[in-house]
This record gives structure tokens, C-alpha cells and sequence, in this order.
């Protein structure tokens, strides 16, 4: 199931369900990989995190929750969230500039929809899959370290169709 909530005050959707449906269909073997996803849902904000994986034991299927943009596109963060985040937002060629309560990432609704498609969704998908992958199907084992390096190994993968499918974010 493909749900999109209304934003809350203050949020909006960059991402669209038809572009969730877009970039499953680049991921290879989605087929495979989305067995025990009960939903993705573009949920109504953030709170405090990017987007997240919610496994339920009971079934024992998960949901990937991708959260709203919270304000403006621009976003002041925390060096160390700049640093860990580096990769795509170099990819992605986001703007930046250092102040003094962070670095503000001058995104625009293109790099924002990328940003939130290319790592987000596809990290929380990593936790997924890692899931999927241990002995029992309940635990994520390996944890942010693999969910991390699962979504950039992808991203790099889906690139080329990505631009192809969405037009290239960095223009």
C-alpha cells in the first residue's frame, strides 16, 4: 500500500506517490525486495528524523515512512549531519554555506525530492533489507552503518535512470 498524508502545518510533500511508484521501478529486483512492505507512506512531518523503517512484529512486515518537508527548502544543519551526509549532497550539488549555528544546505525542490528518494527512502529500505536478510526476519542486525551504505551503493546503481526518469536534480 502507497498512502500519502496531509502535510502538517508548516510541511509540504516534495515527493509525490507517482514518484515513489517512478523510483521503485528503477530499483532492481523490486520485486524481491519490497516482500514484507506493508506500506510506504509519505507521512504528514518529520518530527525528529529523516524518514523511517517501522517493523511490526505481529505480521512481521515493515513500513517505510517518509516524512514531509518541514519549512523552507534552504536547511541549516549541524556540521556533523552535513559531514555524514556529504556524499549525497555533493552528488546532488546543494548549495552550501557555513554560519555560525551550522551549514545551510540551499536546496532546491528538485534536490529536495532527490534527497528524499535517493538516500532517505532508499536507507530506510536498507534497514529492510537487512531485516529480511537475518534468521528470524525480525531484527535489523547490522544497523544504520549498513542501511547507510546499502542506500548509496544503490544510489550510485539507479543514478543514470534516475536523471533519465526525473530530470537531473543538479540543474
Amino acid at each position: 500500500m502507497l498512502a500519502r498524508e496531509s502535510p502538517a502545518k508548516g510541511y509540504r510533500h516534495v515527493v509525490t506517490k507517482r514518484d515513489v511508484r517512478l523510483l521503485t521501478g528503477i530499483i532492481p529486483d523490486w520485486p524481491t525486495l519490497c516482500r514484507g512492505i506493508e506500506s510506504i507512506v509519505l507521512t504528514s512531518s518529520s518530527e525528529d528524523h529523516d524518514g523511517c523503517y517501522q517493523f511490526f512484529h505481529r505480521e512481521k512486515t515493515g513500513s517505510i515512512q517518509i516524512p514531509a518537508w518541514q519549512g523552507e527548502l534552504w536547511k541549516v544543519f549541524a556540521p556533523e549531519y552535513f559531514q555524514e551526509y556529504a556524499a549525497i549532497l555533493g552528488l546532488l550539488c546543494v548549495a552550501s554555506e557555513q554560519h555560525d549555528d551550522g551549514i545551510e544546505c540551499r536546496f532546491t525542490l528538485n534536490q529536495a525530492k532527490a534527497f528524499l528518494l535517493l538516500h532517505v527512502f532508499l536507507h530506510e529500505l536498507g534497514h529492510h533489507v537487512d531485516r529480511m536478510g537475518s534468521k528470524t526476519q525480525q531484527f535489523s542486525r547490522r544497523g544504520e552503518p549498513f542501511a547507510e551504505h546499502y542506500a548509496n551503493d544503490l544510489c550510485s546503481q539507479i543514478w543514470p535512470a534516475y536523471v533519465r526518469i526525473f530530470g537531473d536534480p543538479r540543474r
